[in-house]
């Protein structure tokens, strides 16, 4: 995950640095007040989303003296991550510590055979800056300085940097040893995704305690940002490490937040100038901050699109007390941006998966399509289109479509016409079978009473014809019919 997340922000720095450029010829762009920073190089990035805000020779390549160092503390923290050694582990000085640092180095004197923890260590190096700390740090890790340096430029190759080459832990002066401030934003980008980094990095002040070979030591951040009684303290600052050599000049990367909103400030080759007062002067942290504070004031996150804005229409078949639904993005799209910029030119291009009108019901949230949204020539991603609000099923109107539709089946018509035809062919035979039975029942009943009557007639033989005769002519009348 956390590679992923890094691999975004690289993209989102590169469109953002190339955003920079193109946005630097555009009205809008110009009329923000541009701060003119003092050193040889700067950036200022918003570290939430990549963006870069402001950048002046960020890809030239520089001497990065003890920015150095944030690198060599990331490889410390991530090793101590996977587990290949504690923080409370007991780490040895080696007699090889000073090898490669000459006597002009920053240091807290730690000598061969003195024992501290490897967390003890981590403080040393940010904010004491020590060198002999960095290679203490190396050795731990991967056994021998030179592993160890080689690990630096392995990762920073994964993180993406294209302009960096380390040869040391410390960052003492070496023509091979060069970063820029684009690369620098990316390693300390990834570094402040660590809580203990972030922990150490804001820290002013730590006491290491006695060890073995020196008494108890007190630590003080180098980062005057953060110093309350320092004329160059920010209130909002939060790292992040500072770095100064004859050939590098006076570096700082500086972190602050304000507001929920995470800037960082990058600062190469800035220089210290004396006042009228006859105070000295370093740049590099007047000016971190004076770039954080342009950024904090001049940009801000503006809403491209939200998910009150209506955006389509579909229609919807068999809806209760609706022909259709409106469809309304799943979330808002932001852009960090000036805040003078107008976004009456947004773009928005909708894409509805169906052609066809839906059926009901649909429910609230159904994602129906999607939404992307571009300004300026900068396309800012692509959100889901859902239904608004939910449309129920007319069960009346269904009945009536699903009877309509099995009407409309050839087959169903040939069978119903078919059932029909049955339907008279049996009625006929009822009609024609009760006829019959009725003319049965009429002749019965004729000769049953001419029976009566000939039995009647019978006791008075002068009169009316014999049984006999009744009988055949009722025969002949069967005969007849049938």
């Amino acid at each position: 995950m956390r590679i992923l997340k890094k691999r975004l922000f690289i993209m989102l720095l590169t469109a953002a640095l190339l955003l920079s450029a193109v946005a630097s010829l555009s009205p809008s762009a110009r009329a923000l007040d541009d701060p003119a920073i003092l050193a040889e190089a700067s950036l200022l990035v918003d570290m939430d989303t990549g963006s870069v805000l402001y950048a002046m020779n960020e890809t030239d390549r520089r001497a990065p003296a003890s920015l150095t160092k944030i690198m060599t503390v990331l490889l410390a923290i991530e090793a101590s991550e996977r587990g290949d050694i504690a923080l409370t582990d007991i780490v040895t000085v080696s007699d090889d510590v000073y090898s490669d640092i000459g006597p002009d180095g920053s240091s807290v004197g730690l000598k061969a055979g003195e024992q501290l923890t490897f967390e003890q260590l981590l403080y040393c190096a940010m904010l004491a800056s020590a060198n002999e700390g960095c290679n203490a740090i190396a050795e731990a890790v991967a056994g021998d300085i030179g592993t160890f340096v080689s690990m630096m430029n392995s990762r920073a190759t994964e993180l993406g940097c294209t302009s960096t080459n380390f040869v040391n832990t410390h960052g003492m002066p070496n023509d091979g040893h060069y970063t820029t401030a684009q690369d620098l934003s990316l390693i300390a980008s990834e570094a402040m995704d660590h809580s203990l980094f972030r922990r150490i990095v804001s820290t002013q002040s730590y006491t290491v305690p006695a060890t073995n070979l020196s008494v108890e030591r007190v630590l003080r951040n180098t980062n005057n940002l953060l110093a309350s009684n320092s004329t160059y303290y920010y209130e909002y600052a939060t790292g992040v490490k500072t770095g100064n050599t004859e050939a590098a000049g006076y570096c700082l990367v500086a972190t602050a937040t304000q507001e929920g909103r995470d800037l960082m400030a990058i600062i190469l080759g800035a220089k210290t100038v004396t006042l009228e007062d006859g105070r000295t002067q370093v740049q590099s942290f007047t000016e971190a901050r004076r770039l954080l504070e342009w950024g904090f004031e001049n940009f801000s996150y503006r809403d491209l699109l939200t998910t009150m804005k209506l955006l389509a229409e579909v229609p919807v078949e068999l809806g209760l007390g609706a022909g259709s639904v409106v469809l309304r993005p799943e979330k808002n799209v932001t852009a960090l941006l000036p805040n003078d910029i107008d976004l009456d030119d947004v773009k928005l291009d909708t894409k509805l998966y169906n052609n066809a009108p839906l059926k009901a019901p649909v429910e609230q949230g159904t994602v129906l399509g999607e939404v992307s949204v571009s300004f300026n020539g900068v396309d800012y991603g692509t959100v889901n289109l859902i239904a608004n609000t939910k449309i129920e099923l007319d069960k009346a109107a269904f009945i009536g479509a699903e009877v309509k539709s099995t009407l409309s089946n050839k087959y169903v018509r040939l069978g119903i016409t078919l059932f029909i035809i049955l339907l008279i062919l049996y009625l006929a035979f009822i009609f024609y079978y009760n006829i019959r039975r009725r003319n049965k029942r009429r002749v019965a009943a004729e000769l049953a009473r001419e029976r009566v009557e000939a039995y009647r007639r019978s006791q008075e033989p002068s009169t009316g014809k014999s049984f006999e005769e009744i009988e055949a002519r009722h025969k002949e009348r069967e005969l007849t019919r049938k």
